[in-house]
């Protein structure tokens, strides 16, 4: 954005609104239409540029002071932090209370559309919690916030993500705010008791997520949030994974939906999201999400027989299987596949994107129970490279691509399969034949070779990002990490000149990625002994952040998606 703030560039536009006349100039004024102008900010993301335009002219003030305040982010630092060497906020208050005070005193409130507070909130006589009074401390913050959001009459996203909760008085403010649609909740972690709220209703309530569930540490209530939404389309509910560590089974589904089974209620998700679920099945959750309008699912470190941490549980999700297909879902996303997974995917047709997350979880979270870890390891923590393929595991590979092939491959869009499924050049060939509109694929080949990417591109036309997966602790792990990245490069670029690869831009061997650009000639000199002029295909190592936004790498994680 230096070009728009340059004098030069914006001197014909800022005369007229300049406090500052320059008579010389007048006669060579032209003004830029409004509606162009508005086009032009409207292109601008980011907040530094658009806070410098405010300051070009009187104008541009008023244009894009919407803008810059429209997305709006208090985060809040239990430590002091330096700029300079002097503290922030040096001279009045901490950068969290002071634009806390300017959304209350200031008239610009009204164009805040998303407001969010994170971060760790620095509680004060917190021992009052346990005397049956909430802290001065706790409830200021909560008045404060209420004051700024009773003002924000746009607002559409709250997120309230400090380490603290909100009292009542904040979910009022939310109660009354029509145009909110989205909510965002981070649950406590600390086992202070506190005022356990019924979240009341938000009418035109959209998207709901809330994460680090621990009942442990006093949650809030959204059982009646839940059932009184009735525009809901989007729920995540990501539980602490501390239960699920410790085998603590201490979640019960009746808490969060039994009034929706109360009262007969089917939530109409398009989108749901469970993670870290370690609870029964009674049968009934079953019967609170429509399957007809479900399109994308996530179960991620949840119920599986797999896992030794849920095997005692296992018993209730065998005998309490969905007997409904979800006809029109589009996108399954998590980290289990088993029989019964591989019978539900042969019951429909028409899924787009199948992402299998073989990442592993981080290390256990640490926990203020006074319980000690268990003997027996969950799998997060278990060697990737410990368990070996046995039989029954290449027959449910097998069974699951068989799945793929027959009902979803002519839909399917995006495949990221497990990096324990090494696959044959001939299990390729078929794969790709099956699914010819496949624009992201992830897999493990047994042999990586030029050939076997050939079979995948030459059938595979529409693809542009290729990753093949690699299992931290393999033999070809370890190969690969013997190997110069520079030799990748160049075995890339000899091959990958060919007509077949030109849709390819993204190419991903184990941790690295390469970008691939134009294919240039190597020059009469390097031609071939039959004169033939040899080419390269341009290839680039790059970081994991250039395919952030390719969802074969972006998905594949524990953590929560935005």
């Amino acid at each position: 954005m230096a070009h728009l703030n340059h004098p030069a560039a914006l001197h014909r536009h800022t005369l007229s609104t300049s406090p500052v006349r320059n008579p010389t100039n007048v006669a060579e004024r032209q003004d830029i239409p409004l509606h162009l102008l508005a086009l032009i900010i409207s292109f601008i993301d980011d907040v530094a540029d658009i806070a410098r335009l405010t300051r070009t002219s009187r104008l541009l003030y008023y244009m894009t002071l919407p803008r810059l305040y429209e997305r709006v982010t208090l985060r809040s630092y239990t430590e002091m932090r330096y700029v300079n060497g002097k503290p922030e906020g040096y001279g009045s208050g901490s950068p969290f209370s002071m634009g806390l005070n300017a959304l209350v005193s200031r008239n610009f409130t009204n164009y805040v559309q998303n407001f969010r507070v994170l971060g760790e909130w620095k509680e004060s006589d917190i021992e009052d919690f346990s005397k049956g009074r909430v802290p001065d401390n706790s409830m200021m913050l909560n008045i404060a916030l209420r004051a700024a959001i009773d003002k924000m009459q746009n607002i559409q996203s709250f997120g309230w993500e400090l380490n603290t909760k909100p009292m009542q008085t904040v979910y009022q403010s939310l109660n009354s705010r029509s145009t909110l649609t989205s909510f965002t909740l981070r649950s406590p972690s600390r086992r202070i008791p506190r005022p356990t709220v019924l979240i009341p209703p938000i009418p035109n309530l959209k998207i709901l997520k809330v994460y680090d569930i621990d009942p442990l540490c006093y949650p809030d209530d959204i059982s009646m949030l839940l059932v009184s939404s009735k525009k809901l389309q989007d729920l995540t509910l990501h539980w602490s994974p501390r239960m699920r560590d410790m085998g603590e089974e201490s979640v019960n589904m009746l808490t969060y939906f039994g009034r929706c089974m109360t009262n007969k209620h089917t939530m109409k998700l398009k989108r749901l999201s469970l993670y870290n679920m370690y609870t029964r099945n009674g049968g009934d959750f079953d019967d609170c999400i429509s399957h007809e309008s479900l399109e994308e699912v996530t179960f991620l470190n949840c119920m599986g027989s797999g896992d030794p941490m849920t095997v005692f549980l296992d018993d209730t999700w065998r005998i309490n299987r969905p007997d409904k297909v979800p006809v029109n879902l589009k996108t399954m996303r998590g980290d289990l596949v088993d029989e019964a997974h591989t019978l539900f995917m042969a019951r429909f047709e028409g899924l787009e994107r199948i992402y299998h997350v073989s990442q592993k979880r981080s290390a256990r979270s640490k926990s203020n129970s006074v319980a000690t870890t268990p003997a027996t390891p969950s799998p997060s923590s278990a060697s990737p490279a410990s368990t070996p393929l046995n039989h029954d595991t290449v027959h449910l590979a097998s069974d699951y691509l068989a799945a793929i092939q027959t009902h979803h491959g002519r839909t399917i869009r995006h495949l990221l399969l497990s990096d324990r499924w090494a696959l044959s050049a001939d299990v390729i060939s078929q794969l790709a034949r099956s699914c010819p509109n496949l624009e992201q694929l992830g897999i493990a080949i047994r042999e990586p070779s030029p050939e076997a990417m050939r079979l995948v591109v030459s059938y595979a036309p529409k693809l542009f990002a290729l990753r093949m997966l690699v299992r931290p602790g393999s033999e070809l792990a370890d190969k690969l990490d013997s190997m110069d990245p520079e030799m990748h490069q160049l075995a890339m670029g000899t091959e990958m000149w060919r007509p077949e690869y030109a849709n390819l831009r993204y190419v991903g061997f184990g941790d690295l990625v390469f970008e691939l650009g134009a294919t240039i000639s190597m020059g009469k000199k390097r031609a071939k002994p039959d004169g033939d002029v040899r080419f390269m295909r341009v290839v680039k190592l790059v970081s994991r952040d250039v395919v952030r936004h390719i969802e074969i790498w972006e998905r594949d994680s524990f953590e929560m998606l935005a």
